[in-house]
């Protein structure tokens, strides 16, 4: 997919930032590959099978933008549990320990 479609505001994008700009992308191809079928449907000298293949196309860029907006909401969570995890790992590592005891020798 292409990087045009991520804005580049503070510095380099999220991964699942990048992953919702790519769904966009094919959701906006999906919506040209539908508008090109409709365009050329009925019209004299397309090829019968032309219609049909732009309609699956479009259907496949639907399909996959859905999984890849899917996967993006998956990747955020995992991050923010990791993030979760070694904040929780980082308090427990500071916490307060008793004091070693002084060594009687």
């Amino acid at each position: 997919m292409t990087e045009d479609a991520v804005r580049h505001d503070d510095g380099p994008p999220a991964p699942e930032e990048r992953l919702r700009a790519d769904a966009d992308v094919l959701a906006g191809a999906a919506r040209r590959l539908l508008a090109q079928a409709a365009a050329l449907e009925g019209r004299p000298g397309v090829p019968d099978w032309c219609v049909p293949t732009l309609r699956r196309q479009a259907e496949c860029c639907r399909v996959a933008a859905r999984d890849v907006r899917e996967a993006a909401v998956l990747l955020d969570r995992h991050a923010t549990r990791a993030g979760n995890d070694r904040a929780a790992a980082a308090a427990a590592a500071t916490t307060t320990r008793p004091a070693p005891r002084p060594s009687t020798a």
